[in-house]
């Protein structure tokens, strides 16, 4: 946001514009200052934020007593007037099943529960007996001797004696033990579980899982449990854009959103060409049997384009292949720089440093968006910057971000990528041996190639399903609200 708002603001001020910015550590006389400009650059997070603020100032009640005072209630926003969004797709599509709420503490002690307690009754239940794992949509099952032994505990606090928040609670524990992993899904930072997000491969400071699974997290990990909150009000991206009187955004990775994006905002798709020709060259596909074959096949392939002199920029799943990669490069005499959500930080000073001659960089998909990579001197006639993608990710569209990383604006560039047999990705969909004899066989590597992209297709629609669900959700909320008169 400061850096945008800083190199554009010659251009609106010669244009007699006022630009403002709104970032976390604004006041809310600064935040007032800055959205009363004729353009306000701000993250969706801070401007969702400040619109659930917004709707609670202007609470009937809360306007009334501003009324008897004499003091009537100020507001930061000045109303939804038109919109502007910079990686439209990664905030109407991947992030619109993710809430932002406003949340209060709790003040009532019979809610309050100890997470504990779940992770012991969890930890004393054994998988395909006592539970059943669907790794694919994320979620636990109970088995009737699973549910029959958790009705024989004794010793329990009074709550934990309902039967159904007993089951609830410990179906919860056991999300929070078996699917969310350390490194993967979250960070432990300062004391505290720091969520990371999966699209974006960032810090999303200030999230937390619901329904308890932060708190389960927090003990598994040793740590003492946040308090639990309430929801104040909630509102999702796809209600806040849609409130726009004008709605527009731009990308690199629209077209496959194209018709989801007609449907739910009712906003065309205009596909512009590139203003010089591509000179990306994609080498063939390479596929491996397990995790580490295709880290020595990495290495290998990352010593040949350095000794080349060109810089290399490496795509990885997690935060832990992310390190667990660095650490086999510099075993091997190759110092490299590492993009994780742990660097966040200095993430403009890595990435800006990546196009330089010989540079190792390996990156989560922190490199995928908004990232643009200034190639050093001479790098151009090397060949450019070599890109190595050993993500996994569930839609086409990421792909295309990392890969959108290598010849931009027409320099020249290069693209190969390495597909891991014991990717979670085909996992849940292709769990057959025979996998592995095709990834054996050179020639029949394309096959592959199209089990992923039919996987990845199964897992884009699942996602269009879940999000098309809380649309339906959200109408039926909105509608409610509205006829109860309440804030959002």
């Amino acid at each position: 946001v400061a850096r945008d708002a800083a190199a554009l603001a010659p251009l609106h001020g010669a244009l007699g514009l006022t630009v403002g910015q709104v970032t976390a550590d604004l006041d809310q006389r600064a935040r007032q200052a800055a959205y009363a400009c004729d353009i306000t650059y701000c993250t969706a997070k801070e401007l969702g934020f400040d619109y659930l603020r917004d709707r609670r100032v202007r609470d009937r009640v809360l306007r009334r007593a501003g009324r008897w005072i004499g003091q009537p209630a100020e507001t930061r926003l000045r109303g939804l007037c038109m919109a502007i969004l910079d990686e439209a797709d990664g905030l109407l599509i991947d992030e619109a099943t993710v809430p932002l709420v406003l949340a209060g503490k709790n003040t009532d002690p019979g809610r309050r529960v100890d997470p504990l307690v779940a992770l012991r009754l969890a930890d004393g239940l054994r998988e395909c007996r006592d539970y059943r794992v669907d790794y694919e949509t994320r979620g636990v099952e109970l088995t009737e001797a699973g549910r029959t032994r958790l009705e024989t505990e004794a010793g329990l606090p009074p709550a934990w004696r309902n039967p159904l928040f007993r089951r609830a609670w410990v179906t919860q524990a056991l999300v929070a033990r078996h699917l969310y992993l350390r490194d993967r899904d979250y960070l432990v930072s300062e004391g505290r579980v720091v969520i990371i997000d999966p699209t974006t491969g960032r810090v999303a400071r200030g999230r937390a899982w619901s329904h308890g699974l932060h708190a389960l997290i927090a003990a598994k990990e040793g740590l003492r449990p946040p308090a639990e909150q309430d929801t104040v009000a909630r509102i999702t991206y796809p209600r806040l854009f849609r409130r726009y009187h004008r709605l527009s955004g731009i990308s690199g990775t629209l077209v496959e959103a194209a018709g989801e994006l007609a449907a739910t905002y009712g906003t065309p798709v205009l596909r512009l060409p590139p203003r010089r020709s591509s000179r990306l060259r994609v080498e063939p596909l390479r596929v491996h049997a397990d995790r580490e074959s295709l880290w020595r096949a990495v290495a290998e392939r990352v010593a040949v384009v350095h000794r080349q002199g060109r810089p290399v920029l490496v795509g990885t799943d997690s935060v832990a292949e992310s390190e667990a990669l660095a650490e086999l490069l510099r075993q091997s005499g190759l110092a490299c720089q590492v993009l994780n959500a742990r660097q966040d930080r200095a993430e403009a000073e890595i990435v800006g440093q990546a196009g330089q001659p010989g540079r190792i960089t390996v990156a989560t998909n922190m490199a995928g968006r908004g990232t643009d990579i200034p190639l050093g001197e001479g790098v151009a006639e090397l060949g450019g910057l070599h890109l190595i993608a050993c993500q996994h990710n569930p839609a086409r569209r990421i792909d295309r971000q990392l890969h959108g990383r290598c010849a931009r604006q027409g320099q020249p560039g290069s693209l190969e990528i390495h597909l891991c047999l014991e990717a979670d990705l085909l996992q849940a969909h292709f769990a057959q041996p025979w996998l592995g004899r095709l990834a054996r066989r050179p020639g029949l590597h394309r096959w592959i190639g199209a089990l992923y992209t039919l996987a990845q297709r199964a897992a884009e629609a699942e996602a269009r399903r879940t999000r098309r669900a809380l649309a339906r959700e959200e109408s039926l909320i909105e509608q409610g609200l509205a006829f109860g008169g309440e804030m959002e």
